[in-house]
């Protein structure tokens, strides 16, 4: 081994032995406080030892072309008043907020007006709704507003009924 390798690896030996003594808060990065001066100092004789490297030659092109294919609006915005809604039944508005032309996976408001019913129905992929206002029944359990719930492919419903109405958000 070079005087120079040998640098490095004691350095990393350092470097490693001293993570177990960090302090971390389960779940996330270890928190380094006022050691992270001597993290960096143990790094820099890593850093020091590694040859100078040109980036390859065509990089800032290949930056460029997917910068260029990118969408120009990653974030699609639909603000309250936009959409329209569309009648599903005598007391059950529907309004789609987003659609995956790819999976058909939709996210959209489910109004029901007071005394609404949904027929019975099997989902054929998971459904995940969350309620914003007001409260159904469904197979014998009452959801109300702050309420979430998930249905997995499979899943059967009976009559869904909302006596007083809601305002359902469903992912589907």
């Amino acid at each position: 081994m070079t005087q120079d390798t040998e640098k490095v690896m004691r350095s990393l030996d350092k470097l490693v032995s001293n993570l177990d003594t960090i302090p971390a808060i389960s779940g996330t990065m270890p928190q380094l406080g006022e050691r992270d001066d001597d993290l960096f100092a143990g790094l820099a004789p890593l850093a020091q030892s590694l040859p100078e490297a040109d980036p390859p030659a065509d990089l800032l092109e290949r930056i460029e072309q997917e910068l260029d294919a990118a969408p120009d609006q990653p974030t699609r915005v639909q603000r309250a008043d936009d959409g329209t809604w569309e009648q599903r039944s005598e007391r059950v508005w529907k309004k789609v907020l987003t659609l995956d032309p790819e999976t058909g996976r939709t996210m959209y408001l489910l109004r029901c007006l007071p005394g609404a019913r949904i027929k019975p129905h099997v989902h054929d992929r998971s459904e995940h709704l969350f309620i914003i206002e007001g409260e159904f029944w469904m197979n014998g359990k009452l959801y109300t507003a702050g309420d979430a719930q998930c249905s997995l492919p499979g899943t059967e419903h009976h009559e869904i009924t909302m006596p007083n109405g809601c305002l359902v958000l469903v992912c589907a």
